[in-house]
């Protein structure tokens, strides 16, 4: 199989052979590699410029290889090897380089993982970052409840987030007194995995939705059951993510306990689903490590969808999917210089502390003693406050960047909301929006004035259609709408969600309203 011709841009270089008098000059075009993939790098090693897989002779691939783990120490990095298999006249090596000499936080991907209620996405998560199997009556879920309720229910009511470490390919958790502890497996990881558990059921849509938006995940894991099959939660979770540019992989689970005509009708619909207009997936069935490093490399173009098997009782499939997640790629490059940006999507009170608030830095730098703004609030105005304290996954830092999920602490505030935004100087807050609109789902006609509730990154705000440049929209239908906020609220461009019901309506942002911030 050729692979296409090597890029300039990217974190993946070909090389044919590699000389041993050349590793200065390989160790700088290594360290620009993995500066491009925020921390790793694909080699190729046997395969030409142009893709043809040429390969090389065993013993000259052994030396190709040292020198290579020569290169990488000197570029403060280590060597994984993927796999090996056959060229044209050698064998070719696909090779995983990784910082490890660590000056700031390693690689981290975020994955969201949705589905259908009871399709087992909580034990999943319990299990993957635990390494303890679960008994078949919600022992693993529990690891992934945030609230008393979720244990006794077996429903997870509020966005979790469960922090999966590697140290190469192995899973740092697991070899952990405490797998949980997110300052342990941050200090001892080289990749990191944030899984993010959101609610299956209808009845939490707004609050999966305000996780999904919030943490903006590079992908997606639909959670499909084998012995319930897709169902119509399956569906929209789905469109939500194909609708949001997200890549999706989908684990089957429950393998152990369904019949193997309701398995096999299960694996069908879901290639039926993936393969819907709309959707367009080629479904990718992974069953051995050779697809899994095919399928970790294809993910990120958004066409392939790989699919799992796997249960979480007795661990069949945990392993392939463990080593997909500790490969695959980190997909957004963050802005490191731009002006401070963090959307607040999680508030404390901390007892001697004050107030904290929680959320992903979007866009440069914060650090500790920073003055910084909050707002808008419901007047519009914003208020200044100074960072007491920053944690990292539970460590404290004097820093965080773009692409980091902190907690702040903030002195000099008293009130602040789920939605507001953190920055370096008031920003300009906004009530109306005018946004190209697609109705994924909606029974009868959609006009002006129409009402519902306002998805968009860490807001959720009620809102009502103001105008539609068309007399009605229907499912299928897209146009142009302006909507109407209940208070100013500060948006920057991008999709949101409108939700009223079993109504969902897809939107992207073209133009913010005229509001001006004040302090």
């Amino acid at each position: 199989m050729d692979y296409p011709s090597e890029s300039e841009e990217g974190n993946v270089e070909y090389k044919l052979t590699l000389s041993s008098g050349d590793v200065d000059r390989l160790a700088g075009q290594m360290k620009r590699r993995l500066l491009e993939g925020g921390g790793e790098a694909v080699y190729l090693i046997g395969v030409a410029d142009d893709g043809r897989p040429l390969g090389l002779p065993d013993d000259e691939l052994l030396k190709a290889l040292g020198t290579l783990r020569e290169v990488a120490k000197r570029a403060g990095a280590a060597v994984y090897i993927l796999r090996v298999s056959e060229g044209v006249r050698g064998k070719v090596a696909e090779v995983l380089v990784r910082v490890a000499v660590r000056e700031e936080p390693p690689p981290t991907v975020t994955v969201a993982a949705l589905g259908n209620v009871d399709a087992g996405k909580s034990t999943l998560v319990g299990v993957l970052t635990t390494g303890r199997l679960d008994d078949g009556k919600g022992l693993a879920r529990s690891y992934a409840s945030r609230y008393k309720h979720e244990v006794l229910t077996g429903r997870t009511s509020a966005v979790s987030m469960r922090l999966l470490g590697f140290s190469g390919d192995s899973v740092v958790n697991h070899g952990l007194v405490d797998p949980l502890d997110e300052a342990e497996v941050y200090r001892r990881s080289d990749k990191l995995v944030l899984l993010v558990d959101v609610g299956g059921h209808e009845r939490y849509l707004r609050t999966a939705l305000r996780g999904l938006f919030s943490s903006q995940p590079d992908y997606v894991m639909l959670v499909v059951a084998a012995n319930s099959g897709v169902q119509r939660m399956t569906k929209e979770h789905l469109g939500i993510a194909v609708a949001l540019g997200m890549p999706v992989f989908v684990v089957v689970t429950r393998v152990d306990i369904a019949p193997q005509e309701v398995f096999q009708r299960t694996v069908d619909e879901v290639v039926r689903v993936l393969k819907m207009p709309g959707v367009s997936k080629i479904p990718y069935v992974v069953r051995d490590v050779g697809d899994v490093v095919l399928a970790a490399r294809a993910i990120s173009t958004g066409r392939i969808a790989p699919v799992f098997f796997a249960s979480s009782v007795t661990g069949h499939g945990l392993d392939l999917l463990l080593r997909f997640l500790s490969l695959l790629p980190r997909r957004r490059k963050w802005e490191h210089n731009g002006d401070l940006l963090m959307y607040i999507s999680d508030i404390y009170l901390v007892k001697g502390v004050g107030i904290v608030i929680g959320g992903l830095v979007e866009r440069g730098v914060v650090r500790v003693g920073d003055k910084v703004w909050v707002g808008p609030y419901s007047d519009g105005k914003w208020v200044s406050a100074v960072v007491k304290s920053i944690h990292l996954n539970r460590t404290p830092v004097e820093s965080a960047k773009a692409g980091n999920f902190v907690t702040i602490a903030l002195d000099k505030i008293e009130k602040v909301e789920k939605g507001m935004v953190l920055s370096r100087r008031p920003l300009a807050g906004v009530r109306e929006v005018v946004a190209d609109v697609l109705v994924l789902r909606h029974p009868t006609v959609i006009k002006a004035g129409f009402s519902g509730v306002f998805h968009y990154k860490a807001i959720r705000a009620n809102a009502y259609i103001k105008e539609i440049d068309k007399e009605g929209l229907m499912v299928g239908d897209s146009g142009v709408a302006k909507i109407e906020l209940t208070r100013p609220w500060h948006i920057d461009g991008g999709v949101f969600i409108f939700r009223n019901g079993p109504t969902r309506i897809f939107g992207r942002v073209l133009k913010a309203g005229d509001g001006t911030p004040s302090a």
